[in-house]
């Protein structure tokens, strides 16, 4: 992917929920606050055993590791750490856990965190495996340098495999680190080439790898042994039938991705000697299914497959695993119901919705009991919430498009204001079944709320995907035309009131459908946008500027800016900024290295000596998206206010 997806444009949460309204000046008399806050509570996992569960907790304004001993029913708050938060946490084993850090309360173009930490349940024994980026710039590092977990092992053992790019920057080594030590030795010293993926078997030997040259061309990798030589399976391009390793079962049998002769990739294992697919693990008819294995330790073997369709399910292949899943789904209907498990017979259950955050629930199956835990967000109020259903449309190309369509509560679903989100990447998956900040809040507000899963979209099979390329601006932006003109005809919504509104690549769809159909959009909102194809290519100081993507894969997936220039001319916001008339909003990050603001300066400028209202908004500190609260609540104010002024009749 080129972009990263920004979970609106300032992801967040909700607390509470007020009633649909509008103020005399046309600003939302919702207020963002409740909507775009921190989680409460976040990743509560199982212990190995069972016996324990440690999750992330909100402890003197800093988000913390906290431990429950579920036996005991005994809380303890773990470790804190002085000026972060801890953002991702895994159990090593029974006694001790690894964890890294961020700094909600400073902006993402700020952040100082990262590194790699581990500390006991019962709080002694902390140690520092690797620095925050904050150290590395006290010890005048001028290359970033990271180690992140790959894998834990679950041998009893304080040993965890990581990836760390210590000897080449832009691809990693795997190595097994103590965590009671710190010392690491490397495991990948053979290594079959430029290595993008590591996968382990159950014993922790590294035994499959993909690897890229020139980004267009994939390789995949296996041996049976550690001190074996790999041997390539199989080499692709970007369009045609691909395939990845995923896993390794309890016996050692490789479990691969593919999508060989069908649309969607499957789960299947990997016959090493005949060099083919074996047997179906896990297919969908109309979705990917990438990794999601579930393990059992106890069983030897893969369980179940997690997977994302038009909602979250599990393919279980495993009968007491199911009737588990059964059972529970019977006491909590209409949701998904997420089951983990270790050695004692109790499970985790995470239950959400479509209107409904997440709760965690214990299951003890000899009981047949469900206990409370915890919501991840405090006073929600879940009947309140808006609706989300997942819907299909049809593109003028005969293209099925899905999408994810939320309305308002409590008003006639017909001749509604439209807000058309699109999401960044653009090759990523956009949307689920789950509670969405942004459509929450934007629905609440009185408007129908489109999320397309345009031509580029990931997760939804080969067709959908390969039908984006040097799409930009052109059939990608028919989607989201196709998608407003469908909600029409079904008097769903009011096309003389509808809006663009997307952040990174959705910013870019923003201004290119402004000045493609000046006509059909009445006023667009972008936040950290692209603008300009032709500039990607050539702002040195982006992120990726030196990039094999740029080298090489976004010449075939975007176009190349000397061969395709006509393209890309016709097809640049800022070079068709002329035919801008509908009002827009625009916000970028000071500090984004993704998305420079050049960018945005150059299109703010633009429309504006034209007469074309332009709303212009800064976030000094802010990279490519808000972290910062403050900053977040402070766009979606704004946000509020313009749609209101502008999609409200008069």
């Amino acid at each position: 992917m080129i972009f990263v997806a920004l979970r609106a444009a300032c992801a967040a949460v909700l607390f509470s929920f007020a009633a649909v309204g509008v103020a005399a000046d046309g600003s939302a008399s919702v207020a963002p606050e409740p909507f775009f806050r921190h989680a409460d509570f976040a990743q509560l996992r199982l212990s190995p055993s069972g016996n324990f569960i440690a999750g992330l907790v909100p402890t003197r304004g800093r988000r913390s590791l906290a431990v429950l001993d579920i036996a005991a029913n005994k809380l303890a708050s773990l470790s804190t750490f002085d000026g972060g938060d801890i953002v991702d946490f895994r159990w090593v084993n029974d006694r001790r856990l690894v964890f890294s850090i961020a700094d909600l309360q400073s902006a993402l173009g700020k952040q100082r965190g990262g590194g790699l930490f581990a500390i006991d349940r019962d709080g002694a024994n902390y140690r520092e495996l690797a620095p925050t980026v904050l150290r590395l710039i006290n010890d005048n590092s001028f290359v970033y340098r990271y180690t992140q977990l790959l894998a834990t092992l679950r041998d009893g053992s304080d040993d965890i495999l990581v990836e760390s790019n210590d000897v080449n920057v832009k691809y990693p080594d795997v190595y097994r680190l103590n965590t009671a030590t710190g010392r690491k030795t490397l495991k990948s010293l053979d290594k079959p080439g430029d290595v993008t993926q590591w996968v382990a078997d159950r014993d922790g030997v590294v035994r499959a790898a993909m690897t890229v040259e020139e980004g267009t061309t994939s390789r995949m990798w296996w041996r049976p042994a550690e001190d074996a030589k790999w041997v390539e399976l199989a080499s692709f391009g970007i369009r045609g039938s691909r395939m990845s390793p995923v896993a390794f079962d309890g016996d050692g049998t490789l479990i691969v991705a593919s999508d060989a002769g069908r649309d969607t990739r499957a789960l299947f294992r990997y016959d090493v000697a005949k060099r083919a697919l074996g047997d179906l693990l896990v297919g969908h008819p109309r979705a990917d299914i990438g990794d999601g294995t579930i393990y059992d330790p106890g069983k030897k073997r893969i369980v179940g497959v997690r997977y994302e369709a038009d909602r979250a399910g599990t393919a279980w292949l495993d009968d007491d695993w199911a009737r588990m899943q059964a059972t529970v789904d019977a006491s909590l209907p209409g949701r998904v119901n997420l089951i983990s498990r270790g050695a004692a017979p109790r499970a985790l259950v995470f239950s959400y919705s479509d209107r409904d955050p997440g709760v965690y629930y214990v299951f003890d199956p000899e009981r047949r009991r469900l206990e409370h835990v915890v919501a991840t967000r405090r006073g929600i109020k879940p009947a309140e919430m808006p609706a989300r259903e997942f819907v299909r449309y049809p593109a003028r190309d005969g293209l099925d498009i899905p999408a994810y369509l939320t309305l308002p509560n409590g008003v006639e679903p017909t001749k509604l204001p439209l807000v058309v989100l699109v999401h960044g990447g653009p090759w990523v998956r956009g949307g689920h079944w789950a509670w969405d900040d942004e459509a929450a809040y934007l629905a609440s507000q009185g408007y129908a709320v489109l999320q397309p899963e345009f031509r580029g979209s990931l997760g939804w099979g080969r067709t959908l995907f390969e039908a984006s390329f040097k799409q930009w601006g052109r059939a990608m932006q028919d989607d989201l035309d196709d998608g407003m003109d469908w909600l029409a005809r079904r008097g769903t919504i009011d096309p003389a009131r509808a809006c663009l509104m997307g952040a990174s690549y959705g910013g870019y769809a923003v201004m290119m459908g402004l000045a493609r159909d000046p006509g059909r959009w009445k006023c667009g909102v972008n936040y950290v946008g692209v603008t300009d194809v032709t500039m990607m290519f050539e702002v040195a100081w982006s992120d990726f500027a030196d990039s094999d993507y740029i080298k090489y894969t976004a010449k075939e997936m975007i176009g190349d800016p000397v061969k395709d220039a006509a393209q890309f001319a016709a097809t640049s916001p800022l070079a068709n900024a002329g035919k801008i008339k509908a009002p827009v909003l625009m916000a970028y990050g000071g500090l984004d290295r993704r998305v420079p603001i050049v960018h945005g300066e150059r299109m703010r400028d633009a429309p504006k000596a034209q007469g074309t209202p332009v709303e212009w908004i800064v976030y000094p500190d802010e990279g490519h998206g808000c972290l910062l609260e403050a900053n977040r609540f402070d766009f979606y104010t704004r946000v509020a206010k313009f749609l209101g002024e502008q999609l409200r009749p008069r």
